[in-house]
């Protein structure tokens, strides 16, 4: 019922062409669907289960269909739809697991904060987000955290979302925790509030352990400080910002869950 009819002329007229991430998967599975037939005529079987299995992993969630469904109709990701994986096998299932408990645990902790009206006076002039990457380490780039398309925003005294958290959504939080990571490998996700004196009072009562810096766009910074830290805990970096940029605060986690949990200890004393 949310099916524009923009949208329902385009599908009929069969007129929508992959662009981005998309035409580069379908270009990918072509390339190797072609590759595999110069090979061997006979490997259809094996072609046909190369691009079932694409298919499969496309629906799942945050993943490339899940993404353009919800960029079509945004109400399935408000309501966390996941229908796509429902009838998946559960081979597909289990290697996917991990990338939808990411995405499972990344609505339920929005939904804990999004009518704290505490935590929404939080939210800094340029919006936020929350991101959350894998437990691998190894698996640092900036795709593998998924986080909400468009941020999250303050729309009266609620936070409100766009969509379903999706891979590779908020790369500018996701570059700090990658960062971070290369130095404290538990670390896998990040928010960020505003920084004012209030935040800074709290974040001193709660005994946290923060690196303090300017530009938020200086890796080089970011990395000799992380370097210099002692120990392999660190709760938030501060930027106190420059000209032309915002205070903030970037609160880490190894969880979410965990991210949400200090929030919620900031929000309650402002």
């Amino acid at each position: 019922m949310f099916l524009t009819q923009a949208a329902v002329s385009t599908y009929l007229k069969k007129e929508y062409k992959p662009e981005g991430n998309d035409r580069d998967a379908i270009d990918a599975l072509v390339n190797q669907s072609v590759s595999m037939l110069e090979k061997d005529p006979a490997s259809t079987r094996d072609i046909m289960d190369l691009v079932c299995r694409a298919c499969k992993i496309a629906r799942a969630p945050g993943a490339m269909l899940c993404k353009a469904h919800v960029a079509e109709i945004p109400e399935l990701g408000k309501e966390g739809c996941n229908i796509c994986t429902k009838y998946l096998n559960q081979a597909v299932l289990i290697i996917e697991d991990e990338r939808r408990g990411i995405v499972e645990e990344l609505l339920d902790n929005f939904r804990r904060i999004s009518t704290n009206k505490r935590y929404v006076s939080l939210i800094p002039e340029v919006q936020s987000n929350i991101v959350l990457g894998f437990t691998d380490p190894g698996r640092n780039g900036l795709d593998d955290y998924a986080g909400f398309p468009g941020r999250i925003i303050k729309h009266e005294n609620e936070a409100r979302i766009t969509g379903a958290p999706a891979f590779g959504a908020s790369k500018h939080i996701a570059r700090i925790v990658s960062i971070v990571r290369k130095h404290v490998p538990g670390i896998r996700s990040a928010t960020c509030i505003t920084f004012n004196k209030k935040v800074e009072e709290k974040i001193n009562e709660l005994g946290w352990t923060i690196i303090q810096l300017e530009d938020e766009n200086d890796d080089l910074a970011i990395n000799a400080a992380l370097k210099a830290m002692r120990g392999e805990n660190l709760d938030a970096i501060v930027f106190k910002g420059t000209v032309g940029m915002e205070p903030l605060t970037f609160i880490l986690g190894t969880s979410a869950t965990i991210v949400v949990d200090k929030i919620e200890k900031i929000a309650s004393f402002i």
